[in-house]
């Protein structure tokens, strides 16, 4: 029992004070999150101090459904935050690689001497002027959606669009 009481401690005290330490250094000040870095970190240090120390029946039970109670937290803290940013981060690259293809659409129409409605060939007309990925494409949608414009002075289209929130088209 000793040995998994100072893995175990270590482990949370670990876990919670690097934990704390990214939520305080992230500036968010998430204070629900931060408290629950603390508790881990102080149930850790608690075991880690106690090495020695027997537990009773009772104690055991109680540091059991306080750790689960506190990772439980954590976990309902923060598993929101990671399924949102992960949507919001496809929708802000979608809607930065529009606005980067409506960029080299237009220094193309300029350097070409071009007017609105003049036809583009999309891709190939472009990728002199857009930075391609490590493909030598242009880079695609990560959602999967396909890129789409035809003419100089359109704004280029995703085929998401509104289908998904964030939507991923140019504001």
């Amino acid at each position: 029992m000793k040995v998994i009481k100072i893995i175990l401690g270590y482990a949370c005290l670990l876990f919670g004070l690097l934990c704390g330490v990214v939520v305080f250094l992230d500036f968010q000040r998430d204070l629900p999150l931060l408290v629950s870095a603390i508790w881990l970190a102080a149930t850790g240090a608690f075991l880690v101090v106690r090495r020695n120390m027997p537990m009773s029946r009772d104690g055991r039970i109680r540091f059991i459904l306080s750790t689960g109670l506190c990772f439980g937290f954590f976990l309902f803290v923060t598993a929101p935050d990671f399924v949102r940013t992960h949507s919001t981060r496809c929708g802000n690259a979608c809607i930065n690689n529009l606005r980067q293809i409506d960029a080299a659409v237009n220094e193309f129409a300029l350097e070409h001497h071009l007017t609105n409605g003049a036809p583009v060939n999309f891709p190939s007309d472009l990728t002199p002027y857009i930075k391609l990925d490590r493909n030598g494409k242009i880079p695609p949608c990560p959602d999967g959606g396909v890129y789409h414009v035809s003419k100089v002075g359109e704004s280029p289209t995703c085929t998401l669009g509104n289908t998904v929130t964030p939507g991923h088209f140019l504001p």
